[in-house]
């Protein structure tokens, strides 16, 4: 694999944060990278706007994740961001009594003056996508020699060109196999 993230984003697969990773942990490249627990740690500590599927917040997570990277140990700064948010600046349950950075943390102080309830009111919470429900009934179909009949999904969509038993929707949205 390339040891830069320029020459990395042009391996099909790779996007920004596994060629920052790999970029930075398996060559000690100065390059950021911004997953969930980055995005989250940052949010609470800045307190920044937007949910994590903000592409402004994402933004300005990936400015900060380079304007504060340690260029002489890239691999350990970004281990210890993603490890901090993944162990103490949880999603649910976040450890503040155990936190490195919480003296610097502004949804801390936030908490402490009664500002806000949680600090876990950073992020903001992403809308869920309200979900369909399909009612599909399928058709086992077996010749003489106990061939299955399988049909294959659209080349689009989801499960693109997997195979699967003939079925017809009966409620619901969606489309029936092939």
């Amino acid at each position: 694999l390339p040891d830069n993230v320029e020459e990395l984003l042009k391996v099909p697969g790779i996007g920004p944060y596994t060629a920052g990773a790999i970029a930075s942990i398996s060559y000690g490249r100065p390059a950021p990278l911004v997953d969930g627990n980055v995005i989250r740690v940052f949010a609470r500590l800045l307190t920044l706007p937007g949910s994590p599927a903000s592409q402004e917040l994402n933004r300005q997570c990936w400015k900060l994740a380079g304007d504060l990277l340690d260029p002489d140990a890239p691999a350990e700064f970004n281990q210890a961001l993603m490890e901090l948010g993944a162990t103490v600046c949880t999603p649910q349950v976040p450890t503040c009594d155990r936190c490195p950075v919480r003296p610097f943390c502004q949804a801390a102080a936030q908490l402490a003056a009664g500002k806000i309830a949680s600090v876990t009111t950073f992020p903001e919470k992403t809308p869920r996508k309200e979900r369909s429900v399909v009612q599909l009934a399928a058709v086992v179909l077996t010749d003489e020699e106990g061939r299955l009949l399988l049909v294959q999904r659209p080349q689009k969509g989801l499960l693109a060109g997997q195979w699967e038993l003939p079925s017809v929707v009966l409620s619901g949205t969606g489309s029936s196999s092939p």
